[in-house]
């Protein structure tokens, strides 16, 4: 799936740091992936067809790892990882601050930007722009893998969140993460990251952006395990989200369960919501068909609901090239207006969405 590279040092050095003395580097890997998809969405009377250049069976991405063996169990990394929309020719959103996203324009690492001291004994140790801890959660128990219309994003980061009112929803800039090393299965994430307020931050906001989050897991065999929290601040009140996910593989099918529940302190209600997700990933010739069913409510007076049905199958033509078509449906009661994008969420009015796309990973 990705390409790798063997540098020189001396090549190395010249075609990235000119000037700089060498320094050995063990690996340079470029790894990414190219997915479009023509999608129809329509709800509420509206429609439209267009080409989604994000991807809608795995995010459209550029990135770059390089590893250095300092030995005896030690090494030295870096990951950038750039969203692409290839549509368009853009980058991803980003946000500085974990407070304020930037727009969608020029190309950025704003996937993930890292540099790491890895120990085989004591896990590794990162600081930079990374995914938080709730996100893996939400990505590996999805049959879908959070992409295209299938994407359990469209409910779990939907309207009726409050997690989706904060920039670290999916990432966080300015972290400093630990990573368990190898434990018999046992795995897990620690993350602080700063919203970099200065003193003389008005409205008691100092605290906004300033993020820390915690994912345990157990992964062995078939079964893979894991519980996740994250808490952003805000002066407005603070989100925390958290989230559980497992997943069994039986060969013939890989079912996937996820809970979720998020809330917003110090606010009336609606302030918090939560929600289940079931599917599995069925394997069929040289593909496999997705499928998911999820829910999400809040705490309004009335309880405003959204429930999402997807199916979905991939072929693959290669180990790196795959057709695809989902089939989405999202519906809403009590009020809510959730969409899978495309056309503006309406109340009570269901959104359906069909992808049909290739992806190409490399």
């Amino acid at each position: 799936m990705h390409a790798k590279t063997l540098l020189s040092a001396a090549a190395l050095s010249a075609t990235v740091v000119p000037g700089l003395p060498a320094f050995a580097q063990s690996s340079l890997t470029v790894f990414g992936a190219i997915d479009a998809t023509v999608q129809h969405a329509s709800q509420g009377g509206a429609s439209v067809n267009r080409l989604n250049g994000s991807g809608g069976n795995q995010i459209s991405r550029l990135g770059f790892r390089g590893v250095e063996d300092l030995g005896g169990g030690l090494s030295a990394g870096f990951v950038l990882d750039m969203g692409l929309n290839i549509d368009t020719g853009t980058g991803g959103v980003t946000s500085a601050n974990n407070q304020t996203a930037a727009t969608s324009s020029g190309l950025a690492f704003n996937r993930r930007s890292t540099v790491s001291l890895s120990s085989t004994q004591w896990g590794e140790m990162r600081l930079g722009r990374d995914f938080t801890p709730t996100y893996w959660n939400l990505t590996l128990f999805d049959p879908f893998g959070t992409a295209g219309a299938g994407s359990a994003v469209n409910i779990i980061q939907g309207s009726l969140s409050k997690v989706s009112t904060v920039q670290t929803a999916l990432r966080a800039s300015n972290s400093v993460g630990y990573l368990l090393p190898n434990m018999k299965g046992f795995y897990g994430q620690l993350m602080y990251a700063m919203g970099e307020n200065g003193s003389g931050a008005a409205n008691g906001t100092r605290r906004d952006g300033n993020y820390a989050g915690v994912r345990l897991g157990y992964a062995a065999g078939p079964l893979n395990v894991a519980i996740a929290h994250g808490r952003t601040s805000l002066a407005s009140g603070d989100v925390s989200t958290t989230n559980a996910g497992l997943a069994y593989d039986f060969k013939v099918t890989r079912p996937m369960l996820q809970l979720f529940q998020d809330r917003k302190d110090g606010v009336p209600a609606p302030s918090r919501s939560s929600g289940f997700l079931v599917g599995a990933q069925f394997p069929v010739g040289r593909g496999y068909i997705p499928a998911s069913h999820s829910r999400i409510g809040d705490n309004a007076a009335v309880q405003r609901k959204a429930t999402q049905s997807a199916i979905g199958y991939v072929h693959n033509l290669s180990r790196r090239t795959a057709v695809y078509t989902t089939f989405s449906r999202i519906g809403n009661s009590g009020g809510a207006a959730l969409s899978g994008g495309g056309v503006p969420g309406v109340a009570n009015a269901a959104w359906r969405g069909t992808d049909i796309g290739i992806r190409h990973a490399f």
